[in-house]
């Protein structure tokens, strides 16, 4: 249940560095372009999750070239509402993109739970091809086993980059 990202995280710094930054150095208090910076955060998503086509990015409009400056930017790919993490790292406007997120695959989850159980079950993680949460923050799947016993297994996600554990079976 992993997805490199840490690679993916060092891209994405070049690419929205080069992307974003202007061709001029401006002024630490001259907004970065809103419209660039949406460019390189749907570069980003795509890059990061190819299969989820990237429909709409929405970024605030007035982050200041300041390094240590942050914002979030929320993307729309395969229907889903993707949270953004935008840092700036200098005053020419360089600016690293992260995801805040996991994206879990519907099917992916429902695999741990079918691997780790003693007998095999029928596993639905609910209706959504994709689960995303943030680190730390569970969800539920049900295991359905042929003597008709039920079970709600709760994963949670350890990391943005996918890492699912089972943290609890009832």
């Amino acid at each position: 249940m992993r997805r490199s990202l840490g690679v993916l995280t060092i891209l994405l710094a070049a690419l929205a560095a080069s992307t974003v930054a202007p061709a001029v150095a401006g002024a630490a208090t001259e907004p970065i372009n809103p419209k660039r910076l949406a460019t390189a955060v749907g570069a980003a998503v795509t890059a990061g999750y190819p299969d989820l086509p990237v429909t709409a990015v929405t970024c605030p409009k007035k982050i200041v070239r300041r390094a240590g400056t942050t914002a979030i930017c929320e993307a729309t790919a395969g229907g889903l509402s993707l949270l953004m993490l935008v840092s700036v790292t200098d005053r020419k406007g360089g600016v690293t993109i992260e995801s805040t997120q996991a994206v879990i695959a519907k099917a992916r989850a429902e695999e741990l739970v079918r691997i780790n159980s003693t007998v095999p079950p029928t596993v639905d993680c609910g209706p959504d091809p994709y689960i995303v949460r943030p680190p730390g923050m569970p969800f539920s799947c049900t295991a359905r086993f042929s003597d008709g016993t039920v079970q709600q297994v709760t994963l949670s996600p350890a990391d943005v980059a996918g890492t699912v554990t089972i943290t609890q079976v009832l």
